[in-house]
């Protein structure tokens, strides 16, 4: 309809009666009469206004700044100015020509909503931020930052079958962005879709071979599906950028031995303990290899040195008990059950603590009953 329009005073462009900024520019259309002329060319598709407005890198040009945008959302979320001031001409109808810019108002209401709810979010919040995330986005269907935000506030309340559609809201809008990508590809893994994830993980990587967050993802997914020599190359690449990382060298460890590679395993595993002594799991995991390799004297010897070391560590007065009774001979036995009491004793609280201090008074009872006393 003829005149069924707002013309931006700044840079010309039609704009639809119910919107309050132009969605070239910004500037504010409050105040406006309807169908007044534009000193400048027209915008005649509304739609394609906003989407170019919104992200005019989408284009040409847009393809060479890929795998910044994930770097410049967290600057801008972590440095972004306060809100604009106020235009004291808000209410009153510009005097200078038209093809002169203005005054900018303040924060138009999509970037309010986007930057409290982005506030809660980050505070933890999920749920208090959904309602202005989705303002934002309602206000602003083209921006692709504001769905991505958007569906990781919607997949941290829960709500994941809507959070993947917005994840891939965002990256129909950027289908350049590795960040997006990886973002939809945790929310596919945490939605049980685990093949989905692993190919939108394999793609990001494609892009970004050294992101060690993406590997690292790909490597718990194989492993959480059991597929451990998936798994395996991408947990060496890994260490290889990482070598200080114990944490990741006990996961390779670990997939090592799932592999059926117990030697690499327990290579990886002293390793680990040279470095770290006091690393009580990684311990009672070598000293269980060890004794499933018939390493029975090795494995009691590697408990023995931790307790040298930490004569009150838990685990390892569990690991060793277990591993006393399980040689079979009356003198282990019995000190199995003072390894299992002196666990209970220092962790009384532990969910097995009641079970294992049963069990050493199980075995006090088969000792007497084997060794009766004379008559």
């Amino acid at each position: 309809m003829k005149g069924d329009f707002r013309v931006c005073p700044s840079c010309g462009s039609r704009n639809k009666p119910k919107w309050d900024f132009c969605a070239r520019c910004g500037e504010s259309l409050q105040g406006l009469p309807l169908g007044e002329p534009a000193p400048v060319e027209a915008i005649e598709d509304d739609d394609q206004t906003v989407a170019s407005a919104a992200f005019p890198w989408l284009t040409g040009f847009g393809l060479l700044a890929f795998g910044a945008l994930a770097i410049a959302v967290t600057l801008w979320s972590e440095k972004r100015p306060g809100p604009d001031r106020p235009n004291p001409n808000i209410f009153t109808l510009p005097t200078m020509p038209r093809s002169a810019p203005t005054a900018r108002v303040g924060k138009e209401p999509s970037k309010a909503a986007f930057d409290e709810g982005l506030r809660l979010l980050q505070k933890g919040d999920a749920a208090a931020a959904l309602p202005y995330l989705s303002e934002a986005v309602s206000s602003n269907p083209d921006n692709a930052v504001y769905r991505n935000f958007y569906a990781k506030a919607l997949l941290n309340a829960g709500q994941t079958d809507e959070a993947l559609r917005q994840f891939d809201a965002a990256l129909r809008l950027s289908p350049g962005d590795a960040g997006y990508l990886a973002d939809a590809a945790r929310a596919l893994d945490r939605s049980g879709d685990t093949a989905g994830a692993a190919r939108a993980y394999e793609a990001v990587l494609l892009r970004e071979p050294q992101n060690t967050q993406v590997v690292h993802d790909l490597a718990s997914l194989h492993q959480r599906s059991g597929r451990f020599d998936q798994a395996l190359p991408l947990l060496r690449q890994l260490t290889d950028l990482r070598p200080d990382d114990l944490v990741l060298r006990q996961e390779l460890a670990h997939t090592l031995e799932k592999t059926g590679d117990t030697r690499s395993a327990m290579v990886e595993y002293e390793k680990i303990l040279a470095e770290r002594p006091g690393a009580d799991a990684t311990r009672s995991l070598l000293a269980e290899m060890r004794f499933t390799q018939g390493e029975k004297n090795e494995a009691i010897a590697v408990m023995r040195d931790g307790l040298a070391r930490d004569a009150d560590a838990p685990l390892l007065h569990r690991g060793l008990a277990s591993l006393l009774e399980r040689t079979g001979s009356a003198v282990s036995i019995a000190e199995a059950v003072k390894e299992y009491r002196e666990y209970a004793r220092l962790a009384p609280n532990a969910p097995d603590a009641k079970q294992l201090a049963d069990r050493a008074d199980q075995l006090e009872r088969k000792i007497a009953a084997a060794n009766p006393p004379p008559s």
